[in-house]
């Protein structure tokens, strides 16, 4: 299998299943609850590495007593932690309500935590990764970062997620091979999915592009040609916590395991619908 390095954050989740979305000012217990690795990058490396691969991290991380048991917990999900930075301050968190009756889920997320830069990171041994992944934040040192991945890349594929609007994002798209645009960040342009696929295919002919869309699908983009993957008939959502790092995750896997962009597509969609039917990341492969 494949050695691959994430770069993005690192949470606690600390969630909360309820029956259904309290109304606001009402008091009422919750189902279930439990502490878990979050973060977009750390559920990507959490789900690579249970696809077989060695997956590192590379993150900032509180000097804290929470950072401490951040690691512990990553860890116990075979995610290398070696080239994450350890740095004053508070582990990030996310309070996250999921709703037994939809399958979705409420977030709110607090930070008070650098981010890694790019001058952190050239100090990792990148020698020895078949594929680099970023998670699109930090626009200052995003472009840094991604050029520090190609600098020591032979022809190593250097991947993209672009999923919240930021201004200055579009600065390390040319240095990326494969970029994962969200629904979020397609509407900054246009409502309709098939129309972004189409200009950003014009605009980026020799980059991998994905984009998914919820209930429409996904599509890939990749030297002209465009595929749509329509979602599973009849599918049943029990929780949507972390089904877009899924997919990410899922594509990932495919390329490097050598299938052609039309067929990774394919199977990111199907994992991502294998978690949106379960709870939680575990056994994803099973």
């Amino acid at each position: 299998m494949a050695r691959i390095l994430v770069n993005g954050i690192a949470t606690i989740d600390h969630v909360l299943d309820v029956a259904e979305y309290p109304e606001e000012d009402t008091e009422s217990r919750a189902l279930a609850s439990v502490s878990t690795p979050g973060g977009n990058a750390a559920n990507i490396a959490r789900i690579l590495a249970q696809a077989g691969h060695r997956a590192d991290l590379a993150a900032v991380i509180a000097s804290d007593a929470d950072g401490e048991s951040l690691l512990r917990m990553l860890e116990g999900f075979a995610v290398g932690i070696t080239p994450c930075a350890r740095q004053a301050g508070r582990t990030p968190v996310s309070h996250v309500l999921r709703s037994r009756r939809s399958g979705s889920r409420t977030i709110v997320h607090y930070r008070d935590l650098p981010e890694l830069t790019a001058t952190e990171f050239r100090e990792i041994e990148l020698a020895g990764y078949d594929w680099f992944h970023f998670e699109g934040r930090n626009p200052s040192e995003l472009p840094g970062l991604l050029a520090a991945a190609r600098a020591a890349a032979v022809d190593q594929p250097v991947s993209l997620e672009l999923e919240k609007p930021r201004a200055g994002l579009d600065n390390a798209i040319p240095l990326a091979d494969v970029l994962m645009f969200s629904r979020d960040w397609a509407r900054t342009r246009t409502e309709e999915p098939e129309a972004f696929i189409d200009w950003a295919a014009q605009r980026h002919p020799e980059q991998v592009q994905t984009l998914t869309w919820g209930r429409r699908g996904a599509w890939v983009a990749y030297r002209g040609g465009i595929f749509h993957c329509p979602p599973s008939a009849g599918l049943s959502i029990r929780d949507s916590l972390g089904a877009g790092d899924s997919f990410n995750a899922g594509l990932i896997h495919a390329l490097i395991s050598g299938q052609p962009p039309e067929q990774a597509l394919g199977a990111a969609v199907r994992l991502a619908e294998r978690k949106l039917s379960q709870q939680g990341l575990d056994g994803l492969f099973a």
